[in-house]
């Protein structure tokens, strides 16, 4: 009996995470080794936790033309694109980017910048997610 009670409770905690979305992002044309995917999850205020994580990131310095950062970014419902900060890479080629938006995402995308702290996103897209139907 006990076994049953963990196995159900191990289904009810698994149907609890999978409330998130998972987006995949295409092949890159400036990186094509990047792999990147994000998980998009409302909390309990309403807002939306954002997490990307890429694998096989190439150094911003080695793009042509060269950059300094990589730069998440968000669209929202209200036509607006919001700098969510910069991928932190490792010395293993992965980065990743923990965001909130009180925004809902419509896309999200990444650039490569010479300055992290951009107010608009430039034209050196890494990739961008398709459409995005959150709840």
């Amino acid at each position: 009996m006990k076994t049953l009670n963990y196995v159900l409770l191990l289904v009810f905690l698994a149907t609890l995470g999978s409330c998130s979305t998972s987006v995949k992002f295409p092949v890159s044309s400036i990186a094509p080794a990047a792999e990147g995917v994000a998980k998009i999850k409302k909390d309990k205020n309403n807002n939306y936790d954002i997490e990307l994580s890429v694998k096989y990131l190439a150094n911003p310095e080695r793009l042509n033309p060269p950059r300094k950062h990589y730069v998440v970014w968000i669209s929202t419902d209200r036509d607006k694109s919001i700098n969510l900060g910069m991928l932190v890479s490792d010395n293993k080629n992965k980065a990743s980017l923990k965001s909130v938006s009180s925004s809902k995402p419509t896309q999200i995308y990444v650039t490569a910048e010479d300055a992290g702290d951009v107010k608009w996103p430039g034209s050196q897209e890494l990739f961008r997610s398709g459409s995005l139907n959150l709840k």
